[in-house]
């Protein structure tokens, strides 16, 4: 017969469209069953989060002041992560958070909202026009917090200043096709491919990298759109290696990616660099952990778990878990942070959004250091500085060990229980905790 468990439930502040909730909290003593896909990982409060308030339009940061939430006494905290104004249960288990901010919603954010985001979040990326600002009042709320600088990665937008200069002075900076014509996205037109084989160009975007990172205050960037995609059919047409005339591979390619990042990392003098490039665990598996051989801090999985679009019934196979599970194991082991971020865009109902809650902080759970973070964004327009299950965790306190796994089923002891995750040849999952 398991043993009951205790369950805290912490829902912090909540971006919500009045600006923020206030914090409740309850210790609720539950059994732990095995959970089915429909059922609860733990007790927990779910919220279908959108864009904050539309009144937030041009907010501007307030009179610098201090706001981070004193940690009660006995609490475990993670570095860099905000502690609640509610009395956690000693053992509770820490879950980190990032943001990857740059898709709109910090323009519309409140005030209120702001300090949500900082509180509750870990990491956060964002657009400079828009972050800079803010950065000494996300620092004063909250000390721990790493803002980063969004920057495209390998590649420039037409029209823009720096485009049209390189485009006139260094044409030989831009990626090319077999044609010899500049490559750009067709889901993204006027970003064009640059060659990250060419050391000018990789010397040059650091400068530029680091000349925003250090004027505006951020504590590092994040390189965008890293990785091979563009060898595929996400590109207008595949880049040629220069030094060969012909197509790049795919290892070739990464191993230029790498030389740009560690180019970039060197110009940053010591301040945090991560990258989005990763993709998920079945990719790492298969080559992106080239680019985790880099010098940068932090890799980002886009795709962690599943595919944005994918049904909301389609949950992942048994080896897609055990790629994503060896993913985060061996950043950890390299001494990198894993970044996370699970996309739920199709039209979900709150019982469905639930499940992939579940599934998503399961694994989580079972793969996590002190170094792991999970972005899970519920719709496509999501504010993604919240989490639905923002400090929903099981008071299980720190892990005694890594996961293990038996066949199917996946499973982790902390210090006041564990969580096992089952997986079978239907494709159907159950949790325990």
């Amino acid at each position: 017969m398991r043993p009951v468990l205790n369950l805290l439930i912490l829902v912090t502040i909540l971006c919500t469209a009045g600006g923020v909730s206030s914090s409740v909290g309850a210790l609720v003593t539950a059994s732990a069953p095995s959970v089915s896909a429909s059922g609860s990982l733990g007790v927990g409060a779910t919220a279908v989060l959108g864009p904050s308030d539309p009144s937030g339009l041009g907010a501007e940061p307030p009179a610098l002041t201090s706001g981070v939430r004193p940690t009660t006494s006995g609490s475990a905290s993670r570095s860099g992560e905000a502690a609640s104004e509610v009395t956690e249960a000693p053992t509770s288990t820490s879950i980190g958070l990032w943001a990857a901010d740059w898709g709109g919603a910090a323009s519309q954010r409140s005030a209120a909202a702001w300090q949500a985001a900082a509180e509750n979040d870990s990491i956060m990326v964002g657009v400079p026009g828009t972050y800079a600002k803010w950065i000494p009042q996300l620092h004063a709320w909250n000390p721990n917090l790493k803002v980063l600088a969004y920057n495209l990665g390998p590649y420039l937008q037409k029209g823009s200043a720096a485009f049209n200069t390189v485009l006139q002075n260094d044409p030989s900076w831009f990626a090319r096709g077999a044609n010899g014509n500049l490559i750009n996205l067709p889901s993204f037109p006027d970003n064009y491919l640059m060659d990250p084989g060419n050391a000018a160009y990789r010397a040059w975007h650091a400068q530029q990298l680091a000349a925003v990172v250090f004027q505006d205050g951020f504590d590092g960037a994040m390189d965008d759109s890293m990785g091979n995609d563009v060898l595929g059919h996400y590109a207008s047409a595949p880049p040629v290696d220069p030094t060969t005339g012909q197509v790049y591979t795919a290892t070739a390619w990464m191993t230029a990616e790498v030389a740009m990042l560690d180019t970039d990392k060197a110009a940053l003098d010591g301040k945090y660099l991560a990258f989005n490039g990763l993709v998920s665990g079945p990719q790492y598996s298969l080559i992106s952990s080239i680019l985790a051989s880099s010098t940068a801090d932090a890799g980002v999985a886009e795709l962690f778990l599943r595919q944005p679009n994918a049904p909301v019934s389609e949950f992942p196979n048994l080896r897609s878990v055990e790629d994503s599970l060896a993913m985060m194991t061996n950043m950890a082991a390299r001494g990198k942070a894993f970044l996370g971020w699970t996309k739920l865009w199709p039209t979900a109902t709150p019982a469905q959004l639930s499940q992939w809650e579940q599934f998503t902080l399961a694994v989580d759970l079972l793969g996590e250091s002190s170094s792991t973070y999970v972005d899970f964004m519920p719709s496509r327009t999501a504010d993604n500085t919240c989490s639905p299950y923002i400090g929903t965790v099981p008071a299980l306190g720190a892990p005694l060990g890594p996961y293990v796994q038996s066949g199917d089923t996946f499973s982790r002891q902390f210090q006041d229980g564990s969580v096992s995750l089952t997986l079978d040849s239907n494709n159907t999952w159950a949790v325990s905790v």
